[in-house]
């Protein structure tokens, strides 16, 4: 399955992630228990590193909507 994200869209998807990378600093701060920590630190790291990825595809990308506007493909996404 293909997603594909205008400039818009992507730009909102960055904004939510980098608002719950935020709170998620203050989380990991606020936590005791140190398993959980690791826990909350791990997910920071992936959704920084989903978010440098979309930076870099709209940067980078070729493809234009029906509007001529920048659109983000995610080609393949992985569900447990």
């Amino acid at each position: 399955m293909d997603v594909e994200l205008t400039v818009e869209e992507s730009s909102a998807l960055q904004k939510a992630l980098r608002s719950y990378t935020s709170e998620l600093r203050m989380e990991i701060a606020d936590t005791d228990n140190a398993e959980f920590r690791r826990g909350l630190r791990h997910e920071r790291e992936v959704l920084e590193g989903v978010i440098a990825k979309l930076d870099d595809a709209a940067s980078t990308s070729a493809h234009l909507d029906e509007e001529g506007r920048v659109v983000v493909r995610i080609v393949s996404v992985w569900l447990r």
